[in-house]
Parts: structure tokens; sequence; C-alpha cells
């Protein structure tokens, strides 16, 4: 009877920490992105995919680096000229990992605050001078933040070994400066719709007096 029950019980920790493995399996795609959940199958040109929410996805192989199965990296990047692949595997890592990193800690906080509150006067001074003026400064403010370096902040990675490396600096760049051109556009566009119905609103109540 023990040993049944030592059996069992061996078959169901066995089972549940397969499980456990295949769930951790990563993909981290070329520009930075990683996808968690299960490999099922890779072909030469295809991965078989199933995320976190059971979703089967095919992934082409080009657009991945590496993917991460049993706790194991396996590099799938290879670098060939021909086929657009310019920087060597190891400078490619650097720069993939900085695309990673800016990824999951950059946030441009000063940079969308300002956003919102420079969109929300345009809005309010729209609607009190009932001119179409303001309009293009969500993408002036925009375009004037291009000119600003972004910054890797430290507090937030894990791993900080890599942030004096060059192509490290140039992938967390690249993905940086998208998400703060992404973000205050948007920030700034929402500001400057509630700037102009507190317009109204002030405007209005002051029509009335």
């Amino acid at each position: 009877m023990k040993t049944t029950l030592k059996i069992i019980l061996t078959i169901v920790i066995g089972f549940f920490a397969f499980t456990a493995n295949g769930q951790n399996d990563e993909i981290l795609f070329l520009n930075g992105k990683i996808l968690k959940g299960t490999l099922l199958d890779k072909t030469k040109y295809e991965f078989t995919f199933k995320d976190d929410k059971d979703k089967e996805i095919i992934l082409d192989k080009y657009r991945i680096f590496s993917y991460k199965q049993n706790n194991q990296e396996n590099i799938v990047y290879e670098y060939d000229t021909l086929s657009g692949n310019f920087l060597k595997v190891e400078d490619m890592k650097l720069f993939v990992f900085g695309e990673r990193d800016a990824y999951t800690s950059f946030k441009p906080r000063v940079a969308n605050i300002a956003a919102l509150g420079i969109g929300a006067a345009s809005g309010f001074m729209m609607q009190r001078d009932q001119s179409f003026v303001y309009i293009p400064i969500p993408l002036v403010y925009t375009a004037i933040t291009l000119v600003f370096p972004t910054k890797v902040n430290q507090k937030l990675l894990t791993d900080t070994k890599y942030i004096k490396e060059d192509e490290y600096l140039r992938g967390y760049e690249r993905i940086a400066r998208s998400k703060r051109t992404q973000s205050v556009l948007r920030n700034s566009v929402i500001g400057m719709a509630a700037g102009f119905l507190v317009g109204l609103i002030v405007n209005g109540n002051d029509d009335k007096k």
C-alpha cells in the first residue's frame, strides 16, 4: 500500500513539475517583446506557441531572437547580411536586451505630465477663443520631445551589467523614444479634450452671468 502511494505521489509531483516548466517557456522577439507560455513545436521556419491565455500562435522564426525552455536559453538569431541581420549575435543580444528593458522600465512621467498640462491649456484656449489655431500644439510638443535624449532608469532594471554597452543603449533608446513619443501624443490629445470640456463649462457659466 505504501509503495503504491509513493508511486502515485511521484507521478502527481512529476506531472505538476512538467506543467510548471512548460508554462515557463518564453519567446524573446527581435523587437524586445517577450511572450510567455508553452512552446509546443518548432520547425526550421516557424514556432508553435501557446500563450498564458491558452491561445495557440504560429510565429515566424525570423522574428525571434531566442526562446527559453526549461530555464535554458536557445538563440535562434543568426548573423546573415544577405537576410538583413547586420549585427553579429553578441551585438544583437545586447540590442534586444536594451529593447526588452526599455519596455519594462522606461516611464516618461515628466513628459506625460507636461503633455497633459500643455494639452489642457491649449484645449481651454481653443474653446475660449473659438479658434482652431491651437489644434497642432500636441503634434508640436511631441516633435519637441524628440530633441531630448532618453535616460536608463537603473533602479528598475533587474540586471545592470549591460548599461555601458553601446548596442544595449541603442536598443534601449529606440524603444524608449518610441514609447515616449506615443504616450506624449496620446496624453496631450487627452489633455486638449479635457481642457476643451472645461472651457465649455467655465465659459458657458460666464455667458450666463
